[in-house]
């Protein structure tokens, strides 16, 4: 009976092909209150931009603020720490005011898109193609547990990964078994949306 059941498992297994969304994949937006601190953030350093000339103006407390808990709230939500983060040096704090800033971790490069919620300095904010690649490997194992097949753990190759509609990349797959597969993954959409099939 149990050689039946993994046999079963094993045949499931191998017709996974699932989707995923934004939500899953993409570093989240999330409301941050604001809290000038007068030490700085211990989980990120604000680097202003090394290609910056020096006509350029001093970064405004707000900005360098902003800096110390976007990082932040990054890191809550990624589980990853960010390199750099680098602002525009001068805003205007006022609702519904957007803007880009430079990020990068894990030797990736991106933007993460700011949008000011109201005048006290709260804000929403987003990753652009950005895909948090331990959330993906979560949805895998947890996806071909969901189907009726064995417990895996899926291999993405790190912790970041800046994709564009049309990349895809494989994840490896094995079994508790050691049993391997490849997980094609393709990326559908801005959003995040993805295409898994496992092979």
């Amino acid at each position: 009976m149990r050689s039946q059941r993994c046999a079963s498992s094993v045949k499931q297994w191998r017709t996974v092909v699932v989707a995923l969304f934004s939500l899953a994949l993409f570093a989240g937006c999330t409301k941050q209150q604001t809290a000038v601190d007068s030490a700085p953030s211990p989980t990120t350093a604000a680097v202003v931009s090394p290609t910056a000339a020096p006509s350029v103006p001093a970064k405004s407390e707000a900005t360098k603020d902003l800096e110390g808990r976007l990082g932040k709230a990054f890191t809550e939500s990624t589980k990853v720490s960010l390199d750099s983060v680098d602002c525009p040096a001068q805003f205007d704090v006022k609702a519904g005011n957007r803007f880009n800033c430079q990020a990068a971790s894990e030797g990736q490069s991106f933007v993460i898109a700011v949008e000011l919620t109201n005048p006290d300095g709260q804000f929403q904010w987003n990753t652009k193609e950005l895909l948090v690649l331990p959330k993906l490997e979560q949805y895998i194992q947890s996806r071909i547990r969901d189907k009726g097949g064995p417990d895996v753990t899926a291999n993405c190759g790190g912790k970041l990964r800046v994709a564009q509609p049309g990349d895809t990349f494989e994840c490896k797959v094995t079994s508790a078994q050691g049993q391997a597969r490849s997980a094609q993954i393709k990326v559908k959409d801005e959003q995040g949306g993805v295409d898994i099939s496992l092979r």
